[in-house]
């Protein structure tokens, strides 16, 4: 798989895990991390670690607004 559809698949995949987990109520985390994990093959930890990276920045432009 090159880096270019690499990037674009997951960036599809991101939208649609951002888009399920507002329409759901649950975060894009509890979506996204299988998916990684499951269709694109990247290590659990990793997932995991983007997950929170992720989390971490959404909460921080949250509490500066």
């Amino acid at each position: 798989m090159s880096v270019i559809f690499f990037s674009y698949a997951l960036f599809a995949t991101s939208i649609a895990a951002g888009l399920l987990g507002a329409l759901t109520g649950l975060g894009g985390g509890v979506v996204i991390v299988p998916v990684l994990v499951l269709l694109f093959g990247v290590d659990i930890r990793y997932a995991i670690g983007a997950s929170l990276v992720s989390v971490i920045a959404t909460s921080s432009g949250a509490a500066v607004a």
